[in-house]
């Protein structure tokens, strides 16, 4: 597959094995820039696993992995993020033990209040630094409705609540793309709903996303194109009524692929 004037990223023939098992066969798909690519697929297709690769937190086998033109493939997930490319997980990881405040304070780049000699020698910067830092989280849990719980602690949060501290621990990194793992598993339908609205919302000011998803009306509601995934391979690719059309998709789904 090519690279399209359009596409923001890419992952090239990423092949990635544990033991003899293929998670990963050969799969090549990319997302738009400016768009909702859905990656849909029975358990175990490998969607988590593609995410896994092109969020940096596993190497694959072979393969390249390309954001905004550049091939990203050897960049760990934190230099991945200063890019530009961002995600959340399945599984919320919140510090619980924070409250909702820190935790995104914690997600803010460039604090020179990190460093031992910017705390003595340049106190403006680093007040300016935090000063910044909670402008912005408390704009993104004003936007979520979490800035009345932003001093609890992250682990008193509901399911889907967790799943917006997430997202906006991402995009306290100001990112470009983000990789939106199960966004709505666990988490009430208003909830849902109220993420799909904040996730157009951003489309709309420019961001970009890929969504693994197993709610299908959110997929249907959100994503174009969305590509299929079985057994570690792009079974096919296409919008919502295409892929519902599609007999090897039915296959796939109904025939338990593990």
């Amino acid at each position: 597959m090519s690279l399209g004037s359009d596409a923001l990223l890419e992952a090239r023939n990423i092949g990635l094995s544990f033991g003899d098992f293929v998670a990963l066969d050969d799969v090549s798909l990319s997302f738009r820039r400016g768009g909702i690519t859905g990656i849909v697929g029975p358990n175990g297709a490998g969607k988590s696993t593609l995410f896994n690769v092109l969020g940096g937190q596993v190497r694959p086998r072979h393969g390249a992995v390309i954001f905004a033109g550049q091939d990203i493939s050897a960049l760990p997930a934190h230099r991945r993020a200063r890019r530009g490319l961002t995600r959340t997980f399945q599984i919320s990881r919140e510090l619980g033990a924070l409250t909702v405040l820190e935790n995104l304070l914690l997600a803010f780049p460039r604090q020179p209040g990190e460093e031992i000699l910017p705390v003595f020698f340049r106190k403006t910067a680093v007040k300016r630094a935090e000063e910044e830092a909670m402008e912005h989280a408390r704009a993104l849990l004003k936007r979520v409705n979490l800035w009345r719980l932003a001093d609890a602690p992250a682990n008193a949060l509901s399911g889907g609540q967790k799943k917006l501290l997430e997202l906006c621990r991402a995009l306290m990194l100001e990112p470009a793309f983000v990789l939106l793992d199960e966004p709505a598993a666990g988490v009430n339908p208003v909830l849902v709903g109220e993420i799909a609205d904040f996730i157009r919302i951003l489309q709309g000011e420019g961001m970009s996303f890929g969504i693994v998803e197993h709610n299908m009306d959110l997929i249907a509601a959100l994503c174009d194109p969305i590509h299929v995934l079985a057994e570690g391979r792009v079974l096919t690719s296409g919008t919502f009524a295409e892929i519902s059309a599609n007999t090897q998709v039915t296959d796939a789904y109904l025939g338990g692929v593990a």
